[in-house]
């Protein structure tokens, strides 16, 4: 068995446990015994919603692990996809500011209540505004190849996107609820979360990361150059504007139901590259693996006090940090 194959191995098993732990983990005291009966019940089709237990299990718990999963896939599997693009391994959804672009149309969307048309509503307008912005950052990133171009204009970006965001909120003074509603979602956070949800935000996801799979050839080829992509059958032009739709999807369909979460689609892939290589054919896949089970974690852990922390900002506390360092890293290594 090859190195990657081990370590996706064993990234699904650590996933696995910590599902089983999170839907243990929770407001109300739900045994493993209530767990295991709830799921077996529910896998087989006789679970009991009248029953607490259950209730809790198949109506609160189980749908937002699995929402937990796709998100943290999604947003690491957006973010390897993103730095194959820019071929930067700084690049990242969140610093770049397209998770900010796709939470300012979804926000806009709300305010004018286009989200009463249907469930699929938010992730199409969160999708848009994330092409919107990953658009912008290419034609940038055409112009100059200067990493520090790249991550000033993601964010300017970003910082345009947030202001244009509270904008919208201070124009909606008079609406407390949304108001409140916004303002928790941009922290990141899971709470609430419910089938409907999952339903919504697996459909734009499902497809992103299809699409991230299909990438991964092309996206080995585009690191060598534009040139050298083009003389192996991968055009440019082409393996853009699909990195581009598979991006959108993966990040506006994550910030759609989760908010913003930082720094995972950066951390994620740049600790799969330093164990497995640069390979697009396992860093893609590997590192939406590892970005389900790190955002598991990190909800898992924020539930256990009597106070829940948005795990959003928990990802920004780790990430930051580690931000810098890749950062400084980068510097030492140009200066060598």
């Amino acid at each position: 068995m090859s190195r990657a194959r081990r370590t996706a191995l064993a990234v699904v098993v650590v996933t696995l446990v910590l599902a089983a732990l999170a839907i243990r983990v929770g407001p109300g005291d739900v045994s493993w015994a209530d767990v295991v009966g709830a799921i077996g019940r529910g896998l087989v089709g006789q679970q009991r919603l009248a029953d607490v237990d259950d209730a809790q299990v198949w109506a609160l718990r189980v749908p937002r692990v699995m929402l937990v999963i796709l998100v943290g896939a999604a947003l690491a599997g957006g973010g390897a996809v993103t730095q194959g693009l820019f071929r930067n391994p700084l690049a990242d959804p969140s610093v770049l500011g397209i998770s900010l672009g796709a939470a300012f149309v979804a926000v806009l969307g709300l305010l004018l209540g286009l989200d009463r048309a249907g469930i699929w509503v938010t992730p199409v307008l969160a999708a848009i505004g994330a092409a919107a912005t990953l658009a912008i950052l290419l034609a940038l990133a055409t112009r100059s190849s200067d990493a520090t171009t790249l991550l000033l204009a993601g964010v300017a970006l970003g910082a345009t996107c947030g202001a244009a965001t509270t904008c919208v909120l201070a124009l909606a003074g008079d609406r407390h609820d949304l108001g409140i509603r916004v303002v928790r979602w941009l922290m990141g956070s899971f709470e609430g979360r419910s089938w409907g949800h999952l339903l919504g935000a697996s459909i734009p996801i499902g497809l992103g990361l299809l699409l991230s799979g299909t990438l991964v050839r092309d996206l080995d080829a585009l690191a060598l150059g534009d040139d050298v992509a083009a003389s192996l059958g991968a055009s440019p032009a082409r393996v853009q504007r699909r990195a581009v739709t598979a991006v959108a999807l993966l990040v506006g369909g994550a910030t759609a139901v989760a908010g913003v979460l930082g720094f995972l689609g950066l951390v994620v892939p740049h600790v799969v590259r330093w164990r497995l290589g640069g390979g697009h054919r396992a860093l893609v896949p590997i590192s939406a693996l590892g970005g389900a089970a790190v955002l598991l974690a990190v909800d898992t852990v924020t539930r256990l006090g009597a106070t829940a922390l948005p795990p959003g900002v928990i990802t920004s506390l780790l990430g930051a940090p580690a931000f810098l360092w890749i950062l400084l890293a980068q510097a030492r290594r140009r200066e060598e």
